[in-house]
């Protein structure tokens, strides 16, 4: 049996057992349950989680990483800075990065107000409206704000939850580009 070929797209599908596709299937199926306040802030949530676990399993194994993404006052801790640092480091497309944001802003709408926020909104309609859309089978994306918003937001996580398991499938991580300019080894020097 001849080894699959790079442009061989079954190879960019998940196991069925995979933990991060599974993850997305039962993200998917509870959206439905919430209403538009608890929409925006589900598809912030899960775009927030998603990041980390992408940043994590791309950048090199080491504790500076974990400290970078996790944990009390992590510098990549928020949905923003996940978001910036994975556009930064190539694993976002800007059109990712760019639907992502509108998420973002989206959320922060809802979160900061407690009354009186509607997807149907002129402004947050706009926002809706700035999104790339597209499905996966090429149909055409819906005009409806509450679907439009989750059927764009969720066919990036899902790209992004493939992307995850992709890296660790082939065990690919941030390459180590530091050097130094001495052939000996610190600590090994002359004695002077």
């Amino acid at each position: 049996m001849s080894e699959s070929s790079p442009n061989d797209q079954s190879r960019d599908l998940p196991e069925p057992d995979d933990p991060d596709f599974n993850s997305i299937n039962r993200f998917n199926r509870a959206l439905s349950a919430h209403d538009e306040r608890g929409l925006a802030l589900a598809l912030a949530a899960f775009a927030e989680d998603t990041l980390g676990r992408l940043l994590l399993t791309y950048l090199i194994d080491c504790k500076q990483s974990k400290d970078l993404v996790e944990g009390f006052n992590a510098p990549l801790g928020t949905l923003a800075s996940r978001m910036k640092a994975a556009y930064a480091v190539g694993l976002l497309t800007k059109e990712q990065y760019e639907d992502l944001e509108v998420a973002r802003k989206i959320r922060n709408l809802f979160a900061h107000n407690w009354e009186g926020v509607s997807l149907s909104q002129p402004d947050i309609r706009a926002m809706i409206g700035q999104l790339h859309g597209y499905n996966f089978d090429q149909t055409p994306m819906t005009t409806e704000p509450r679907d439009r918003l989750q059927q764009s937001i969720s066919n990036v996580l899902t790209e992004l939850r493939i992307q995850i398991s992709q890296h660790r499938k082939h065990r690919r991580r941030a390459p180590q580009v530091g050097f130094r300019l001495t052939t000996i080894k610190p600590g090994s020097g002359s004695g002077v």
